[in-house]
């Protein structure tokens, strides 16, 4: 499992971090540890069951161990305490040491792998500026999207089976780690050339992603200086685009 894989690379890093604060909005949850580490994940919202999704531990979250809440990510009882588990993962993700495997081509995903003109692109998950941008290559765009009301021409999570070993190229919501869908998905792209995952909840651990099939992790540095803003932003219902001038964008290759 990758999330297992990602929480043994980053046991180094809990060290005694505890968490300082932790907000949750309507699309994104931010959490910041003692030492000022900020990670922010997708809030799924529309995976929520309707029955009460509350936490145990609400109320009594600041101040727990950063190891303890990084478990939870691996637990996969729910949503919410996943993406709070994702967060830290992401928070202690050694950045500095990503270096090594930085992508030539940029840090924006859409500009991470090259695009052929008759390549077919699957998408998973409705991801905005994603499918704006490679509207101008014109290639065929197959999105998938478990919420198939968030508008036309959106194929079923049932439709990928048949329909993304024709893709060459795949962009991946990292929110499919939140809901537990990324490995089952990854055995229909046979013929990618490559995956890339994409956006917040992106965990930036390259050797967790080895022998996947997924080349490219294009996720976000938060940067410890705008922690104060990230979360009163999401407190206030920020989106991602709000948010992005806080953080940095960071593209980075995965080794076989």
């Amino acid at each position: 499992m990758i999330l297992e894989r990602v929480y043994e690379l980053a046991k180094p890093c809990f060290q005694n971090r505890k968490v300082k604060d932790i907000r949750v909005g309507l699309g994104l949850m931010a959490l910041e540890l003692s030492d000022g580490l900020v990670g922010v994940t997708y809030v799924l919202n529309s995976e929520i069951k309707h029955t009460c999704e509350a936490i145990p531990q609400a109320g009594s979250l600041t101040g727990m161990p950063a190891d303890e809440i990084a478990q939870w990510a691996v637990q996969g009882k729910n949503v919410i305490t996943g993406a709070m588990g994702l967060a830290v993962l992401n928070a202690v993700a050694e950045f500095d040491k990503l270096e090594q495997y930085s992508n030539p081509q940029g840090a924006d995903a859409v500009f991470s792998v090259d695009i052929e003109p008759e390549d077919t692109i699957g998408i998973i998950g409705r991801i905005g500026p994603v499918i704006s941008r490679l509207q101008e290559k014109k290639n065929r765009m197959l999105i998938f999207e478990r919420d198939e009301s968030k508008g036309e021409n959106i194929y079923p999570e049932s439709a990928q089976p048949e329909l993304l070993p024709k893709c060459q190229v795949v962009f991946v919501t990292s929110s499919t780690l939140i809901n537990g869908t990324l490995e089952d998905l990854l055995k229909y792209c046979i013929n990618a050339r490559d995956i890339v995952m994409v956006g917040s909840s992106t965990p930036l651990y390259p050797e967790a992603f080895s022998g996947t099939g997924v080349t490219v992790l294009s996720g976000t540095r938060w940067l410890s200086s705008n922690s104060e803003k990230i979360l009163e932003g999401v407190s206030q219902c920020a989106g991602i685009k709000q948010l992005m001038k806080y953080g940095q964008k960071i593209s980075v290759r995965v080794t076989e």
